[in-house]
């Protein structure tokens, strides 16, 4: 008896010559196919995992029995055009959705009638027992978990939670070395699974809704599979974790990653999320990957700084003290700390989302800071209809907000976000104006442009961060040719859902840029210029022309261009360790003596793309667009 053929699809876009392991169809695959009996009767014919040309990929398609779709915010539009396709050429194909992007519920087989079923939860259970259910001919409503249809009645089956660690990893299951073998040219990006679930509650998350609780994969599969992304030279791995630091053994984790590191050089980052109360564990494991430069920085997460905010959503944020002693002893030991604010949260003003910036200013987040539009999910809290009313919440449809993507201009299944643009406590207006201001202080501030005379004139003049940056605003706005006019205007077909919350130039490659990082590589683009241009600006700051000219000199040599730095700065004060401090939020005076700076630098990008890639996207979070450890004295000319 011939086997029958199952297709698995989780589409991502490409990122240059990137992509993601698809790691839910791997779990789903690594767990089915460890039985002997549904390796008998059924075939792994294909695994999707890019967007590709849909006519192409239809053409290739064997007669398959199952095709299963694994659905996120970046493919459900790719997936449901596919699956119609595939229904209409093999009407027999058993069609299964599942995912975070699938609602609770039967909707979507009601408006998707090439969809067979809906796999609800996790799916290693479920989708194991439908393959049964298909072989032996019987039918799907005595497994938990699905909506089907009964007599052309959308219904749902009994829903069940799973507690199980016992999965086989996907990773060292064979599943990801077919994918190596079948796509010799492209680099993957590999996820470990060392822990599932979340103990909190987040109304903007799809983990809110889940009650299974934490659970612990056994260690042992854990290190398999990082022997064997060490093994393959793997540059990059994730960790899945929600709070990754949370358990004692996480230090274990980290020991692991690093031995493995020093036997293979690889891997070369690691990148995960981090428990969200850090404590003293996860400050040992971040100094231990930051000795061997594998750290790409630490979370001290805030989401919203509003109390309101936080008990709607339904979060208690780390105590303010700690958090500040937390800022010093990471800068103290030169560990790369962000934080992030979700702007468009119930409770949230646009009064409380400006001084919430402040605060963490002044509690010395001068590193990086992360602002990210709030989106609703169908699997959050906030994605039932009760919240949204409760708290007056409108959100809009854009193209989808996914940066760093290698967005197609011209896609034949465009994707989709939901961004939340106003609550019963902010307008649509109100939105798009804290917007641009926070994208305004994230390019100028965290990605370091005018970080130097900001820290300065709140430090020796008691400028408030915001009243600088909403001046600087104010003055780019004026000008109406500015970038910021740009990405007004494109905040403005947001709210009408025509333009995107994502920028392409083809300046700087082929992949998406956020607004604060598009405004960021324009402005140092034309660097030169733009210093010039702000000798003026802060003529209204700073009135000694010489002074402002030297402060401006070094703030300028901090920041990181195309090529090679310049060979060194000449200057009358000691910039450097002023910086410094303030950075700190230790300031020391900035002493008058002759100084000469130099910079080591090991990445020398050679064209506009590769800046953006290496400095903007991979270095943000670890700071790699400041020199400031890399920069060094030297004895002054003629000494």
């Amino acid at each position: 008896m011939s086997k029958l053929n199952v297709c698995l699809a989780q589409p991502s876009y490409m990122s240059s010559n990137s992509a993601p392991f698809p790691a839910a169809i791997g779990a789903l695959a690594a767990y089915a196919w460890s039985f002997a009996d549904i390796d008998d009767a059924f075939l792994l014919k294909e695994i999707i995992f890019q967007r590709e040309p849909q006519a192409s990929l239809l053409a290739r398609l064997e007669n398959p029995a199952v095709f299963g779709f694994s659905c996120y915010m970046w493919n459900i539009e790719y997936n449901k055009l596919l699956a119609k396709k595939v229904k209409e050429k093999f009407p027999g194909c058993l069609i299964v959705f599942g995912g975070p992007q699938v609602p609770e519920g039967a909707a979507l087989l009601e408006s998707c009638p090439w969809i067979d079923l809906l796999l609800h939860g996790e799916g290693e259970v479920t989708f194991a027992a439908v393959l049964r259910a298909l072989r032996d001919g019987a039918g799907f409503g005595g497994i938990p978990n699905l909506s089907l249809r009964v007599n052309g009645v959308p219904v749902n089956t009994r829903a069940e939670s799973c507690c199980r660690v016992d999965f086989p990893s996907p990773i060292t299951s064979g599943f990801f070395d077919r994918l190596l073998r079948e796509n010799p040219g492209l680099e993957f990006t590999p996820l470990v699974e060392s822990s599932r679930g979340c103990p909190n509650h987040c109304a903007y998350c799809s983990w809110g809704n889940k009650e299974t609780g934490m659970r612990l994969f056994p260690l042992e599969r854990v290190f398999a599979d990082l022997e064997w992304i060490s093994a393959h030279h793997m540059e990059y791995v994730g960790f899945a974790d929600s709070n990754f630091g949370m358990f004692p053994r996480d230090e274990k984790i980290t020991d692991k990653i690093l031995e493995l590191h020093e036997t293979y050089g690889y891997p070369k980052k690691f990148q995960v999320s981090y428990a969200k109360d850090s404590g003293e564990r996860v400050y040992r494991i971040t100094e231990k990957l930051n000795a061997a430069g594998l750290c790409k920085g630490v979370t001290l997460s805030f989401q919203t700084m509003s109390p309101a905010a936080q008990k709607n959503i339904g979060r208690s944020n780390m105590d303010i003290e700690f958090y500040k002693a937390l800022l010093q002893k990471y800068g103290d030991a030169g560990i790369v700390t962000y934080s992030e604010l979700i702007l468009g949260l119930p409770g949230e003003t646009a009064e409380s989302f400006i001084d919430g910036i402040e605060q963490l200013l002044e509690y010395g987040q001068h590193t990086q800071m992360m602002i990210h539009l709030c989106e609703w999910l169908p699997l959050s809290p906030m994605g039932e209809k009760a919240y949204l009313e409760k708290y007056g919440i409108k959100y809009i449809e854009i193209p989808l907000n996914q940066p760093h993507a290698n967005l197609q201009t011209e896609d034949e299944a465009p994707e989709r976000s939901h961004v939340v643009v106003s609550t019963d406590t902010m307008t649509a207006e109100e939105w798009k104006r804290v917007t641009l201001f926070g994208m305004c202080v994230l390019c100028f501030h965290h990605l370091g442009l005018l970080q130097l005379p900001a820290l300065y004139l709140y430090f020796e003049q008691g400028v408030k961060y915001v009243d600088f940056y909403g001046e600087l605003l104010r003055y780019y706005m004026a000008k109406g040719d500015s970038v910021f006019n740009r990405i007004e205007r494109q905040l403005a077909g947001m709210l009408t859902g025509d333009s995107g919350a994502v920028i392409l130039d083809g300046r700087f490659g082929k992949v998406s840029w956020t607004f604060e990082e598009y405004a960021f590589l324009s402005t140092v683009y034309e660097k030169e210029a733009f210093y010039r241009e702000m000798d003026g600006f802060l003529s209204r700051y700073i009135p000694n022309a010489a002074f402002r000219a030297e402060m401006l000199a070094y703030q300028s040599f901090m920041v990181k261009t195309v090529g090679r730095p310049a060979s060194s700065f000449t200057g009358n004060y000691d910039w450097r360790s002023y910086f410094l401090s303030l950075r700190r939020n230790r300031r020391m005076p900035l002493v008058k003596r002759p100084v000469r700076y130099t910079v080591t630098d090991d990445l020398i990008c050679a064209d506009w793309p590769e800046y953006a890639r290496k400095v903007v996207w991979y270095g943000r979070r670890g700071g790699k667009n400041l020199y400031t450890a890399e920069i060094g004295e030297a004895a002054p000319d003629g000494k």
